[in-house]
């Protein structure tokens, strides 16, 4: 049955991944995982060693409301109260403006470094301490060093030696300009030396804005609690950090709420001024009018009429002071600096009119927030100046309908009062008069009064101005380190270790095209036997020599003469048996197993003819006779009757059992030579001769030649070569057999390296057993042992 084969469509002889084969593959290079997994530690571990920790630093804080404060009265109405905006409060936090007045406080923008030989640590606190004597925003990026020694300081900046200092207490001032600073040392400085600082300024914005990105602020679900995180190196200096921040965002609220009050105090003592001389004013006109018209006290007979007049009169006295109240905002409104904060809760009982005024004041102290940190050309802030222009509109505009309904209600009321003093004709027109008077005097009275009452509502606010925050908990810091992850980096490095030889040994393995041993064979096709594997011989001289010779060669080849005999037909006993050796390509060693093979034979004392069939290129050089000698080609080229027997030539090595007949004269045309019928009548007569005849003949894939002349041959042994033969070629030499153009085939592997005879049952076990090994050898071969002992396992698992 003919069937085509190839390399890329093997006989499918195994299914699936073997495992344990590819277990087996890998665990034979252990020593380069070993390696990688100590170097792999070793890198873990200097990284480790040399990369400074950090730490997380976090505090929690509660917003408060800051609009509710201290009130004796709260007859004046209701207030627009807005919960806080956190994202607000968030910015506020994180602004350049209050982070400024942390870094200028805490000196944050002055570092200091203990230099190392590899690496450097950040210090807080610490013996040495810089006092510029220059403003802090002329503060500029630079670094200075400061090395600790037994006589004094050496100050370089830049690294270059810049001057030297006596330690002597404080005040160590640099006569340089280029070093504006005053050194604090501690007493225990002399302690430190040899120690050397490296100490790293820069401007207050810029650390404030390294500030800003170093902390992070998130709400805590959907309480209105914030939690600020920070990471760094040094715990004391994140949790000083943090708690000032704390601190500086706290008293800033304060202070805006301060300056609300301080402006009401002031707007109320300037009323003051006005109310007193309106009430003495009036008080004297009062006094004068009683005098000039003898007016004491009035009749009570009219009780009935005054009572209801009386009403009448306090309805008119409640409209006009609310009508002198909406006046007294007039005089805010006509100023046109939107800086000017509006008096809030002064007694007008207009809900609306009171929420446009506190929203006014909230938008101003909001557009002063903003200017100091962002000018007043900023997009924002035009924003607001448009939204304050607004508001005083809406303010005139609510002030306008309150007192225009007012008076709606005063002329009303005033009505009554007419119809009031109509029942009174009889009433003098002095009553009249003073009755006004009076009534003007009241209203001051009360004004004042009520002003006097918010005075001290804002006096008492100002003295005891409530936090504008809870702390929930100040700052703390963890007690283990959150970088570098020691564990992680461990299990990463062994990790990446282990995948970079795998992943070399996968490259490698998947872009490997040669066979190594029989296996690699067998996975191919199981059909063809495998009769031998002859190790890889790092010795010049590899030939079977001595018929009692033990050495690892020997033992192979006399293992592959006698796996040879169970291919051969054995009912031919009283004629030679013919064994082809041949192979793919040149250089897999079939002049090598055929000498040999021809020396093993011989060795057991079996008679012996070895033929160079390979006309092309003769490699046969183990004869007496020069390497010119006449041989098979000559033979078969003749046209006289000369025997090939004349051709023969005896062995070096053993002369009695072994002839050669060498490939001769290298001929032009040895397909033809081959092809003549003389061959064949060589092989015929040499039967008779010999038991053995092993034929040398030429690669197949390049020639024909061992085609033309494979009939004869009894068995065919099929070279490989280890590390050298490409699977794709095992598909033609498979195709060979399943068609049958060479007669008993089976392989033959070649240069088995010792790496690879060392797995299962090996030349090291098989051709070692009981002979002469030298300490050096069992040495080497006693480790293997151990390796196969723990591969067993693994088989076994």
């Amino acid at each position: 049955m003919d069937k085509e084969f190839s390399a890329n469509n093997p006989e499918p002889n195994e299914s699936g991944l073997n495992i344990k084969e590819e277990i087996l593959n890998y665990l034979h290079y252990w020593k380069w995982f070993v390696l990688s997994v100590l170097i792999g530690t070793l890198i873990a571990f200097l990284y480790l060693r040399y990369t400074p920790e950090t730490y997380s630093t976090f505090a929690k804080i509660k917003i408060l409301d800051e609009s509710e404060g201290l009130e004796l009265s709260n007859q004046t109405g209701g207030l627009f109260k807005d919960s806080k905006n956190l994202d607000n409060e968030i910015q506020i936090i994180k602004s350049n403006r209050l982070l400024s007045k942390v870094v200028d406080s805490l000196d944050l923008h002055i570092r200091y470094f203990i230099e190392g030989k590899f690496t450097s640590k950040e210090i807080w606190q610490g013996p040495l301490k810089l006092v510029p004597i220059i403003p802090k925003n002329d503060v500029s990026w630079s670094t200075f060093y400061i090395e600790i020694t037994d006589t004094g300081l050496i100050i370089s900046k830049n690294e270059e030696f810049d001057n030297s200092f006596t330690i002597d207490g404080y005040n160590l001032n640099s006569p340089k300009k280029d070093f504006p600073f005053l050194i604090q040392s501690e007493a225990w400085l002399k302690k430190y030396i040899g120690l050397t600082y490296r100490i790293s300024l820069q401007p207050i914005t810029s650390a404030a804005n390294g500030l800003s990105g170093a902390i992070s602020i998130t709400k805590l679900g959907t309480t209105d609690i914030l939690q600020l995180f920070m990471v760094g190196e040094d715990t004391k200096r994140s949790e000083a950090a943090l708690n000032k921040v704390l601190e500086q965002f706290n008293l800033d609220g304060v202070q805006d709420r301060q300056l609300v009050y301080q402006r009401t105090i002031d707007f109320v003592d300037e009323r003051f001024l006005y109310l007193a001389e309106e009430l003495d004013s009036i008080e004297i006109g009062k006094k004068e009018f009683q005098q000039d018209n003898n007016l004491a006290s009035f009749s009570s007979d009219i009780s009935y009429s005054m009572a209801k007049r009386s009403v009448t009169e306090e309805a008119v006295l409640a409209l006009e002071n609310q009508i002198a109240l909406s006046k007294l905002l007039e005089a805010p409104l006509k100023d046109n600096n939107l800086s000017t904060l509006m008096p809030e809760n002064i007694g007008i009982e207009n809900a609306n009119t009171n929420g446009i005024i506190t929203q006014y004041n909230t938008v101003v102290l909001e557009r002063e927030n903003l200017i100091s940190s962002a000018g007043e050309s900023n997009p924002m802030v035009v924003a607001l100046d448009n939204r304050l222009l607004e508001l005083r509109k809406s303010l005139r505009s609510s002030l306008n309908a309150y007192y225009n309904q007012l008076n709606l209600s005063l002329s009303r009321l005033k009505k009554e009062e007419n119809n009031a003093v109509g029942l009174v004709k009889s009433m003098p027109q002095k009553e009249k008069i003073l009755r006004s008077i009076e009534r003007q005097q009241n209203l001051k009275e009360n004004l004042y009064l009520l002003l006097l009452q918010k005075r001290e509502e804002a006096a008492i606010n100002l003295a005891i101005t409530s936090p504008s925050i809870k702390v929930v908990e100040f700052a703390s810091s963890s007690s283990r380190p959150i970088s570098p992850d020691s564990k992680g980096i461990y299990m990463k490095s062994i990790l990446g270790a282990l995948l970079v030889p795998f992943g070399i040994l996968f490259l490698v393995f998947k872009s490997d095209n040669k066979i190594h041993d029989k296996s690699d064979i067998s996975k191919f096709t199981r059909r063809i036997p495998i009769i031998g594997e002859i190790p890889e011989l790092k010795v010049e001289h590899k030939l079977f020599e001595n018929p009692h010779d033990r050495t690892i060669l020997a033992e192979s080849f006399r293992i592959l003469s006698t796996n040879l005999k169970y291919v051969l037909n054995t009912k031919t006993e009283d004629k030679a048996q013919v064994v082809y050796v041949t192979s793919t390509i040149k250089g897999e060693g079939k002049t090598f197993v055929s000498v040999n093979l021809s020396l093993a034979f011989s060795s057991i004392n079996k008679k012996v003819l070895l033929i160079g069939a390979d006309l092309r290129n003769p490699k046969i050089t183990v004869t007496d006779g020069p390497k010119n000698a006449k041989g098979l080609s000559d033979f078969l080229f003749q046209s006289d009757n000369k025997s090939w027997k004349d051709y023969l030539q005896k062995s070096k090595y053993n002369t009695t059992f072994l002839d050669i007949l060498t490939a001769g004269t290298i001929p032009p045309n040895p397909t033809e030579l081959l092809s003549n019928g003389k061959l064949e009548d060589l092989i015929e007569e040499a039967k008779h001769l010999y038991d053995y005849i092993i034929i040398d003949t030429a690669p197949i894939i390049l020639v024909t030649d061992t085609l033309l002349i494979s009939q004869y041959a009894d068995a065919t042994v099929y070279v490989t070569r280890a590390n050298y033969t490409e699977k794709k070629l095992l598909g033609f030499s498979s195709e060979l057999y399943e068609t049958k153009k060479l007669n008993n085939m089976v392989y033959v592997v070649n240069g088995i390296s010792e790496s690879k005879t060392s797995r299962g049952y090996g030349y090291n076990y098989g051709y070692g057993y009981g002979y002469h090994q030298d300490d050096k050898t069992l040495k080497k071969y006693s480790w293997s042992w151990f390796k196969e002992g723990l591969k067993e396992k693994i088989r076994k698992f």
